[in-house]
Formats: C-alpha cells, sequence, structure tokens
C-alpha cells in the first residue's frame, strides 16, 4: 500500500459516540505511541458528527483521558467538525479542505448511523435516509478524493434470528435496523468487486456495553435508550423504578432473550486491529466481534446486582417487535485474522458500566 503523504487523516464518522468516543481513546494513543502497524510516520485524527445522539461535551472527556495516557504531547490529540453524512457538498469541502492542507484522508472508521432495533421499526424510511444516503455519500468521496481504505461498523442483526453466528451463514434481517447494515454490506461488497485496489473490513458488532475504566466517558443515548445496559444503567441510579424485561416466552434456557455481550473497549480495539489488517487484505473483508458466549437478560441483572451489592428491580412486560431469541457470535476469523480477542469479563462489563453511571448519573449533562 502506497503513502500518499507524510501526514494522512483517519476519518471518524460519528466519532463523538458511545463506541466511536472509545475507538478514538484508542487510536490516538497508539499513534502518540508509534503502536500502529499503519504505513507511514504522521497521522491526524478527524471526527466529524452531526451530533443527533450525542453532544460536544465528549470532546473535554476524551481529551481529559488521553492528557493522561499520552504525557507530552503538546499538539491537539484530534479535530473535530460537526457536520451531517447526508450533505455531500459539505462532506467534499471537509476532504478537499484535507487535501489542501496536504493532510489527505486516506482511511476512515465508519460509525455513523440510527441504531435502535425498536425506533427502527417505527420511522423505517428515516433509518433508511441516515444509514445508506449517509455511508453512500462517503464512498461517493473516497472515489472523487482518492480515499480507498474504508472500515463499517456493521451489526450481528445482517444474520437475522440465528443462534451461532459466522461469517459464511446465510444474511437476513429481523428488523429494520438489521436490513440497513445489510444493505450498506452489499453496497460495500459490490463496490469493492468493482474497485480492486479499494479495501473494506465490516465489523459485525454483537452487543456493546460497558465503558471507559476510568468512568470518564460512557453511553449516553440523547434518545429514548433501546438497548439493556443503558436502562440497567438509569434503574441502579434512581432514575427509573425497575427494569422492563422485554418478554419472557423466548426460546431460550430461561425465556429472556440471549445476546453475546462485549466491552465497548474490547471492541474499540479490534477496530485498530482492523486498520492494520487493511494493508494486507484485497477487496472485501468481514469479521464478528463478540465474545462467543451468549448471556441471557436475567444472566445480566443478577450479574449486575452481584456486582453493586444489591437487587435490581425489574418485572416482564410484553416483548418488542422486532427482537430475536438468540443472537450469539463466533468469533474465531478475527480470533485468528486480526489477532484479536475480546478480553474483558462480564463482570468488568457490569462494574465499569456501574462506574460510568454512578459518576455521571446525568450523563454528558451539568450535573
Amino acid at each position: 500500500m502506497e503513502v500518499q503523504s507524510q501526514t494522512q487523516t483517519i476519518l471518524i464518522p460519528g466519532g463523538l459516540g458511545y463506541i466511536g468516543s472509545h475507538t478514538v481513546i484508542e487510536l490516538v494513543e497508539v499513534l502518540v505511541h508509534k503502536k500502529t502497524k499503519l504505513p507511514g510516520s504522521q497521522y491526524k485524527v478527524l471526527i466529524i458528527d452531526d451530533l443527533s445522539n450525542t453532544t460536544t461535551a465528549v470532546i473535554p472527556r476524551l481529551n481529559e483521558i488521553l492528557r493522561k495516557s499520552c504525557p507530552g504531547k503538546t499538539e491537539n490529540f484530534f479535530e473535530f467538525e460537526k457536520v451531517d453524512i447526508r450533505n455531500l457538498p459539505e462532506m467534499e469541502a471537509i476532504f478537499q479542505s484535507k487535501i489542501d492542507k496536504k493532510e489527505p484522508i486516506n482511511y476512515i472508521i465508519h460509525f455513523a448511523a440510527k441504531k435502535a432495533v425498536g425506533e427502527s421499526m417505527q420511522i423505517p424510511l428515516e433509518y433508511f435516509d441516515n444509514n445508506l444516503v449517509g455511508s453512500l455519500n462517503l464512498l461517493k468521496c473516497m472515489e472523487k478524493f482518492g480515499c480507498k481504505n474504508f472500515i463499517f461498523s456493521s451489526s450481528a442483526t445482517v444474520y437475522g434470528n440465528n443462534g451461532n453466528c459466522k461469517e459464511t451463514d446465510p444474511l437476513m434481517f429481523a428488523n429494520t435496523y438489521g436490513c440497513t447494515k445489510l444493505c450498506v454490506e452489499y453496497m460495500l461488497q459490490s463496490t469493492s468487486m468493482c474497485k480492486r485496489d479499494w479495501r473494506i473490513i465490516s465489523l459485525r458488532y454483537f452487543n456493546p456495553c460497558g465503558a471507559h475504566e476510568s468512568g470518564t466517558i460512557g453511553e449516553d443515548p440523547s434518545s429514548y435508550p433501546n438497548n439493556l445496559f443503558p436502562f440497567l444503567e438509569e434503574v441502579v441510579v434512581g432514575k427509573r423504578e425497575r427494569l422492563n424485561v422485554f418478554g419472557n416466552d423466548y426460546k431460550t434456557k430461561d425465556g429472556t432473550g440471549v445476546r453475546d455481550y462485549i466491552h465497548v473497549v474490547d471492541l474499540a480495539k479490534a477496530h485498530l486491529s482492523a486498520l492494520d489488517k487493511l494493508k494486507d487484505i484485497e477487496g472485501y473483508e468481514v469479521y464478528n466481534l463478540g465474545t462467543g458466549t451468549g448471556y441471557s437478560v436475567l444472566d445480566i441483572v443478577n450479574t449486575y446486582s452481584k456486582v453493586i451489592g444489591r437487587e435490581i428491580p425489574h418485572k416482564i412486560v410484553e416483548r418488542r417487535p422486532g427482537d430475536i431469541d438468540i443472537s450469539q457470535c463466533v468469533p474465531e476469523k478475527a480470533n485468528r485474522e486480526l489477532n484479536w480477542k475480546a478480553e474483558k469479563t462480564l463482570e468488568d462489563m457490569c462494574r465499569d458500566s456501574y462506574k460510568w453511571k454512578s459518576q455521571n448519573p446525568n450523563g454528558y449533562k451539568e450535573q
């Protein structure tokens, strides 16, 4: 892979979101400490975000963590631009600006998307508009400005109702969110067949949870939370009376849905492994990111209760449309080819989640 410039830019759409912000921390740290296998010697990190599900209050938190882990660095750790990736002229202006500064965008790690399963079933067209159009615009900018390296934040929902998911399994969807991810994957795969010098990796996440061990950054959805851990966090700090468990009639050991949960820091580190892998691939590759172990909703509730030393009140309620019985990862390909493996335990996930929320009961809002 040829080096196009002494200074290259890594673009991170959605970089102030939950997974994006944790990846920024891990990425900047390996760049500063020169632990990356990327060709070239100088890199800049550019975050873009439309702030629809996050806030600029994340920025000083990121800098606080990085000042401690990267002492002695005098330049800015990263740059930020507020932009909606659906706005193609604004996106083109950003790519052109970086070329003018002799800091071309040569890598993209794409997080920007709506991601709530339940919400996607209520406003499907907004999901297609946001997730498909935004991704298409990034590819258009890559073509126009010579960027050839792309990592896509995909999802296990592309497997539909499939219990133990391998990358070679048939692809399908059980909800609109999963459909948007699958559509983008097909778009990436097809594009890579036509543009032989592009290198694209899709990372199929299972269920991210937890937070940075410092408790400084974590998950803070701007709208109604649609997954388990944010609900749990609100219950344990007294913002909700109890946790609603959506259904107990799934085909699982205790009737509640089973998911493969992965600590967000393990997930962030996987993106760095994928970034290093790009130089070794041709075309398109896909990797599952998970632990390989499934936990039910009640497993999570019981473990969280054990970690914090008190029972978490919960109640069984009607199941949600679009939810599936089991989503569990077979991560062997990522373990083998990316030299990556999830290291943190379920107790770590619950402990770091609780530390984040107990220190920041209002999230990134002023206390």
